[in-house]
């Protein structure tokens, strides 16, 4: 009981901890957590009819962007990571990002 209770106290204060920072501190936060545990993270690409087209390891985080005229007109939006070979990926599919490896399923 006391150890749920630690546990539970440790997670409300990481929660406030959290929603009191950025959005790019928060990304930084959840990265050392990752690396602190270990835990990978899994991408899969998608189709546009909705076939699995690539499934892969992230090294690190998924990074979104858009692309712009220069203005405030957006041409589109894509997101990037590195593979853990340390290839670069970039793409404007449907994707779904996991903390689990899907084909081992």
């Amino acid at each position: 009981m006391k150890q749920k209770f630690s546990y539970l106290i440790m997670m409300v204060l990481l929660v406030t901890l959290m929603a009191s920072c950025r959005n790019e501190t928060q990304n930084q936060i959840r990265r050392s957590i990752q690396d602190f545990t270990g835990s990978k993270m899994y991408i899969t690409l998608y189709s546009l009819d909705g076939s699995a087209i690539y499934e892969g390891v992230v090294d690190g985080k998924i990074t979104r962007s858009a692309a712009s005229t220069g203005g405030t007109a957006e041409t589109g939006s894509y997101v990037y990571w590195y593979d853990d070979k340390g290839r670069y990926h970039q793409t404007d599919l449907p994707y779904l990002l996991t903390s689990y490896d899907r084909a081992a399923q």
